[in-house]
């Protein structure tokens, strides 16, 4: 999920998300699961603004890979490329091949658009 947060005097006073984003979290708020898990949430830590925009504009094959818990050789293995390939992928600017981009989107479970 992408936000943003909004700090005043140090503390995180606003969280901004999408509208999509938004909707969807509405949507959902209709099952109660859903609700235990966001107060489940409440404990887990915020992150800093600086952090959370650093990962939110992060090159998107390093995020995900990072996401993953993926190492760049396991990312490799599983693409069945080297992993010079992954280091070059994960600049910043990175460009990459509608046959790549698919690659990358069947291996993460996303929308090869997230690669553009």
């Amino acid at each position: 999920m992408e936000y943003q947060t909004i700090k005043e005097d140090g503390k995180v006073k606003f969280v901004v998300l999408p509208v999509s984003e938004f909707q969807m979290l509405l949507n959902r708020l209709e099952d109660s699961s859903d609700l235990h898990a966001i107060r489940k949430a409440k404990t887990e830590p915020l992150y800093d603004q600086k952090d959370a925009e650093e990962f939110i504009f992060m090159n998107p094959v390093k995020r995900e890979r990072l996401e993953k818990g993926w190492t760049q050789k396991k990312l490799a293995d599983k693409l069945r490329v080297k992993q010079s390939s992954i280091a070059k992928w994960e600049r910043d600017g990175a460009v990459y091949r509608k046959s790549t981009r698919q690659k990358l989107a069947v291996v993460f479970g996303i929308n090869e658009d997230s690669f553009r």
